[in-house]
């Protein structure tokens, strides 16, 4: 008997003591109504790292940045090197330019011979005349001066050159007639004086060593110019001439208008005597 009443009082004091302690649990743990809401989490939006283009050919600061600009100051140093110089301008010779202005005297008086014996306005005919003139007397003085300083021409490239543009000149000035030819002629002369001028500025006279050489050279600039201007004028004038001009109509009072039989099988009648 006693022993069960001891059992049964261990038995209240074990649960006596676990409810105390459930109630100390609860009392330690606050409900959820009681406990505060949790903050709200804002979404942030998600940031993509972009990345710079790179060009596919880099650029070399270095050497002024180009595009592709790999080059190395060294590699471009070599090709500047290995760029070909320009030929150096070879000044004429006293002998060189005797041959040049003789060549370009004889090949103006074998053009004015064929314009002379050619053309067909007075115009023409007339500048013919003076280049055949004033070109002689200039071969003629140019001789003088070579022999008085024993001066031998010199076949040279640039002489070659205005004997080749004679030659083909000519030939085709013989294949023109009438007013064609005039036109021709007149667009060959300048031409051709316009080179000339050009040599003997840019290579006889700052070439020339003998003085009176030299002096003649200045003299025949003087003529090569006027020969230019007058054969300007001329050209102006055969091409604002028409191509074919009118007619000439006959004079009055002198037309014959013939008498013509209406019947061609019929004899004339004799007049009555």
């Amino acid at each position: 008997m006693r022993k069960q009443m001891k059992h049964g009082l261990v038995a209240i004091s074990l649960t006596a003591l676990m409810a105390c302690a459930g109630s100390d649990k609860t009392a330690q743990e606050p409900s959820q109504a009681d406990m505060p809401p949790p903050p709200a989490t804002t979404t942030q939006p998600t940031m993509t790292e972009s990345k710079p283009t790179m060009d596919p050919k880099p650029i070399d600061t270095e050497l002024g940045g180009g595009t592709g600009a790999g080059m190395d100051t060294s590699t471009q140093t070599t090709q500047q090197q290995q760029a070909p110089a320009a030929p150096p301008t070879v000044q004429l010779t006293d002998a060189e330019i005797v041959k040049v202005t003789t060549t370009a005297n004889n090949g103006e008086i074998q053009m004015a011979e064929l314009a002379k014996k050619t053309a067909v306005t007075p115009d023409v005919k007339n500048y013919a005349a003076m280049m055949l003139t004033q070109h002689r007397d200039m071969e003629q003085k140019g001789k003088a001066i070579a022999s008085k300083a024993k001066i031998t021409p010199a076949d040279n490239d640039q002489a070659a050159a205005l004997q080749t543009d004679v030659t083909t000149t000519i030939t085709e000035l013989k294949t023109q007639k009438g007013k064609n030819f005039d036109k021709a002629y007149m667009e060959s002369q300048v031409k051709t004086h316009r080179e000339v001028l050009d040599v003997i500025d840019n290579k006889l006279l700052p070439a020339a060593q003998n003085g009176e050489l030299k002096a003649q050279l200045g003299d025949a600039r003087s003529h090569v110019a006027s020969h230019l201007a007058k054969a300007q004028e001329i050209q102006a004038k055969l091409e604002a001439a028409p191509a074919n001009p009118p007619a000439k109509k006959p004079a009055k009072g002198k037309t014959k208008t013939p008498t013509t039989n209406p019947n061609p099988n019929q004899k004339p009648v004799a007049p009555v005597q």
